[in-house]
């Protein structure tokens, strides 16, 4: 979370804690460092009662942000970031608030969900659900697949295809389900043959684009999991943004390489959740999908 102090005030957007204010405060002080994909921040530990709904965990330990070079943060609609993987790559040994919730016995069941809105003008962005899921966010089966590690939320997916042509995860791969990433990411050697394939062209900064005009022509990019295919199609995977007046078609697949220590992983973000409504189950170490339901406007 921003702490009172953090410089990031100056802009106007963001909320931010002061421990001074809180009766439940518990001071710790280690500093801490943190980098991620596209920030980092400097702060330091400490615990308080926190609180989402009607759920409060108590005595859950947070890092206070006192600094966050560059403009990730400044522009940000949120405040801070929540971590929902696993205690063995939490930074400075913190619990995450997930475990704390299942030790301080406040759900029925092990389980978290999301649902991510994927059309921008609802009001509606997205769900979280703790301790089940929510039945009217999907539709049919929920299909499973087992952890391989509880590190980040990682499983073995099978391969990637466009039509008959396997284009990455060519003997099977490791795979992460990751609500903090927006696009589909992949081994960028991979991630260039599966850009080839659904004919886009390299723009800057390893993006690539496609003809907006030839977007209901592109093909359709399957994933296989747990038995079964997940369809996406063109207008899934195509993201439309406008860059001085003009309209852009970015694909959403982005090539990332990992260091050794975490090696080749796929991360299907939020262009892949939002298709598919995910279901984080630690009780089981498991992970489930289904087809997400569309708002109607």
């Amino acid at each position: 979370l921003l702490n009172f102090k953090s410089p990031l005030h100056v802009s106007g957007l963001h909320n931010r804690y002061n421990s001074k204010q809180s009766s439940t405060y518990e001071a710790n002080g280690e500093t801490i460092e943190i980098r991620y994909g596209s920030g980092s921040m400097k702060g330091f530990l400490s615990k308080d009662t926190v609180c989402m709904a009607d759920l409060c965990v108590k005595g859950q330990g947070f890092a206070e942000a006192t600094s966050q070079p560059g403009l990730t943060f400044i522009f940000a609609h949120f405040d801070g970031i929540l971590g929902m993987a696993f205690p063995s790559i939490s930074v400075g040994g913190i619990q995450p608030v997930f475990q704390s919730m299942i030790e301080q016995n406040l759900l029925p069941q092990s389980v978290f969900a999301f649902w991510l809105n994927r059309n921008p003008e609802d009001e509606l962005g997205g769900l979280i659900t703790f301790g089940g899921v929510d039945e009217k966010y999907y539709i049919g089966n929920i299909t499973w697949v087992p952890l391989t590690k509880e590190r980040y939320w990682e499983f073995e997916m099978k391969a990637i295809t466009v039509g008959n042509e396997q284009v990455g995860c060519m003997d099977g791969c490791t795979a992460i389900a990751d609500t903090g990433t927006s696009l589909i990411a992949g081994p960028k050697d991979e991630v260039q043959r599966l850009q080839e394939a659904i004919g886009a062209k390299p723009l800057i900064m390893g993006q690539y684009y496609v003809n907006c005009d030839q977007v209901d022509s592109l093909p359709n990019v399957q994933l296989s999991i747990g038995g079964r295919v997940f369809d996406l199609k063109p207008e899934d995977y195509v993201l439309r943004v406008q860059q001085m007046g003009k309209s852009i078609c970015l694909s959403g697949f982005m090539g990332l390489d990992l260091p050794p220590q975490v090696g080749k992983l796929w991360i299907l973000g939020d262009i892949f959740i939002g298709l598919y409504y995910t279901v984080f189950d630690v009780g089981n170490g498991r992970l489930g999908f289904a087809n997400a339901t569309k708002l109607h406007s």
